[in-house]
């Protein structure tokens, strides 16, 4: 097949979209559902929390035997507050204004991760202890001077170690409410739970909250797979890593994968559950060996789809139009159909990818289903399955056209 390439689906400019311009903040392509609520369902008679008072003095005393876990996977950056706003912090201490609620997850050790309030106590503890911080964050820190005080402005330009024992005290003994997510509170529960706590300002997404609660290698393994040169040459480095989308769309390629051909998810099943599962039931089992098999896997899955999509791979457009942003769903299902695709069929299809153009951009026009699947509840395992096999006849039709012109 030969001759110029003319589709009608999308905007017919031969420039490539700028990223960004049709993005959202993750740099991937707006998806209807995308920002809904997280709904995992539970039993919420299983839901495990106690409240309970504690003094600064004894986390402290957590935070130096390692029982308290400052950087979490799920959380952000920790530490980030100026000299200002720690002195703030600080000055309210003495000034024996109470401190809102901490949230802390256990894990079956004992040990606290935070889930809410993290940069206050890191505020704390820069002015208290500042080399256990430094420890436990990795970075480096000159002890904390106070600054830019409203009332104590005498205390100005000291440290901790320059105070006077009254103030000293006032620290160490202030009790906070710590509300302790236990470690018997099954998975779905506290998934649930993270997502109903960090309703305020920027709360944590699905992905977060799943490296919350499900610890494990799974975490390094996948975040390596996205960190890899094969992944950021495939996506233009244009996938943000601030809130783990990079990581999501691993996790979304290699769910998939375990599943085999022909890749159909249980139906009924929202993403984060699916996902969940998957962590919990499969990938937490995984050996160095399974480990290696799917690193190949995805490797191999993101040359064969460049080979065959080009630089439109995982987008809704096609050579002669303008370029589209990524796309969740036709990053997982162009990465599992093109990944399965014996050497002899791949080759087929590499010479014949006009013809995948063509019928690619036919269905992104008029297959209502597959439009679908890329716009709605993309998430769904029925959008999920309609995506794989569209794709799958696609290639199947390319390779048997190939093979009756031999």
């Amino acid at each position: 097949m030969s001759g110029p390439k003319t589709y009608s689906v999308g905007a017919d400019e031969p420039d490539e979209l700028v990223e960004g311009d049709e993005s959202d903040a993750s740099g991937l392509d707006p998806e209807s559902d995308e920002g809904s609520e997280i709904e995992v369902p539970f039993d919420p008679m299983k839901i495990d929390i106690i409240v309970k008072a504690m003094t600064i003095g004894s986390l402290e005393t957590r935070l130096e035997n390692e029982e308290l876990d400052l950087t979490p996977d799920f959380q952000r950056q920790a530490n980030v507050w100026n000299y200002k706003r720690k002195s703030r912090l600080i000055e309210s201490i003495f000034l024996r204004i109470p401190l809102p609620s901490f949230y802390f997850s256990e894990d079956s050790e004992g040990t606290y991760s935070v889930v809410d309030g993290l940069q206050r106590l890191c505020a704390i503890f820069h002015f208290m202890k500042p080399r256990a911080l430094a420890a436990a964050t990795g970075v480096k820190l000159a002890p904390l001077e106070l600054q830019d005080l409203q009332y104590l402005k005498e205390l100005n330009g000291k440290t901790f170690d320059e105070l006077d024992r009254k103030f000293q005290r006032r620290i160490s003994e202030l009790e906070i409410t710590a509300n302790v997510i236990r470690a018997n509170t099954p998975p779905a529960v506290k998934f649930n739970v993270f997502a109903r706590l960090n309703q305020g300002g920027m709360p944590l997404n699905a992905q977060e909250i799943r490296n919350a609660i499900f610890p494990g290698v799974w975490r390094k393994k996948i975040k390596a797979l996205a960190e890899s040169e094969a992944f950021r040459k495939a996506t233009d480095g244009k996938v943000r890593t601030e809130r783990q989308q990079d990581v999501e769309l691993v996790l979304r390629f290699i769910a998939l994968w375990q599943l085999g051909a022909p890749f159909q998810r249980p139906a009924n099943q929202t993403l984060d559950e699916f996902l969940n599962a998957v962590v919990e039931e499969q990938l937490s089992q995984w050996s160095d060996g399974m480990w290696q098999d799917a690193g190949n896997a995805f490797i191999h899955s993101i040359e064969a789809t460049r080979s065959v999509f080009g630089k439109h791979a995982f987008r809704k457009s096609v050579p002669g139009q303008r370029r589209r942003p990524i796309n969740r769903g036709l990053f997982e299902s162009q990465l599992v159909v093109c990944g399965i695709l014996s050497p002899e069929n791949l080759q087929k299809v590499q010479l014949r990818r006009d013809l995948v153009e063509m019928k690619f951009a036919e269905a992104l026009d008029s297959d209502g289903d597959f439009i679908q699947s890329l716009l709605y509840a993309t998430g769904s395992a029925t959008a999920s399955n309609i995506r794989i096999k569209t794709l799958a006849v696609i290639m199947n039709e390319v390779i048997n056209a190939e093979l009756s012109e031999a």
